[in-house]
């Protein structure tokens, strides 16, 4: 259910891929594909997109994420005024202090991948925070976090050149 903040959040949101989308020349028909390249359903069509911008319906966390790698920018970019509300930036991968076994691991696998584009990054900081939390013991939720963690990977890896040296190792239950 949607209200009046979640509607201003979204006009923001909305406004400011509006803004993005002109800044860079961009048609709605070519976001809209380059929001599918980046992981978006093929629902996710120039009249989709159409229908956020004049504030028809709002945007899910995954459309944000997604057209912020569409864009080119981070997810924070399209916050506008309400990037406050959610603390300063993280610090670069590199930065991140390891907890565990499994985020040691999956740290490991992203610094292995290099440079980190679009949609990548938001996808390695998912899978960073899920590692820990499996890390931490994420109780009850261990089983979905470890099937997250996985497709937070697996999208990561999709698209890059080479075998996954990995392949065959455990991550845990499933």
């Amino acid at each position: 259910m949607s209200g009046p903040i979640t509607d201003r959040i979204s006009a923001v949101i909305a406004a400011q891929v509006v803004a993005e989308r002109r800044r860079q020349s961009l048609t709605r028909d070519e976001l809209a594909a380059a929001v599918q390249a980046a992981g978006g359903p093929g629902t996710f069509t120039s009249s989709a997109l159409r229908n956020i911008e004049i504030g028809r319906r709002g945007v899910t966390v995954d459309e944000l994420v997604q057209l912020a790698g569409a864009l080119d920018v981070s997810p924070r970019d399209l916050l506008g005024e309400y990037v406050a509300r959610f603390g300063p930036d993280a610090p670069a991968a590199s930065a991140v202090p390891i907890g565990g076994e499994v985020e040691a691991a999956t740290f490991k696998a992203i610094e292995a991948l290099g440079d980190l584009d679009g949609i990548e990054a938001p996808l390695a900081a998912i899978a960073l925070a899920d590692a820990r939390a499996l890390d931490d013991g994420a109780g009850m939720a261990t089983a979905a976090v470890s099937k997250e963690l996985r497709a937070a990977l697996t999208q990561l890896w999709e698209g890059r050149d080479g075998e996954d040296e990995d392949e065959g190792e455990d991550y845990g239950p499933t």
